[in-house]
């Protein structure tokens, strides 16, 4: 299942970082945080230790420089089309 989910900035920002220092995706680290927070949401006990592990692949490509990301100064056309659209919902909710 692919799920999208809107962070405030400051939050993103703390998920690149935490994702980078750990290598860990951003899928990874939110079923983690999803589990724990559903496990404790019904049984009212903290979830077991994230196992944290990553894949022999991801390891080899992140010691090859190949995971990260890359700023080209320029917002993808992907993630501007977005922010247009919400933005003209935005204004047309206002009216």
């Amino acid at each position: 299942m692919t799920l999208t989910v809107r962070l405030p900035q400051p939050l993103e920002d703390t998920l690149d970082a935490y994702c980078a220092e750990r290598g860990l995706t951003k899928s990874h680290v939110v079923q983690e945080c999803l589990t724990n927070y559903l496990v404790q949401a019904r049984t009212g006990k903290v979830a077991a230790e994230p196992q944290g592990q990553v894949s022999a692949a991801y390891a080899a490509f992140k010691r090859a420089g190949l995971v990260g990301s890359v700023d080209l100064g320029t917002p993808s056309a992907t993630r501007d089309a977005v922010r247009q659209r919400a933005m003209q919902r935005l204004q047309r909710g206002a009216s």
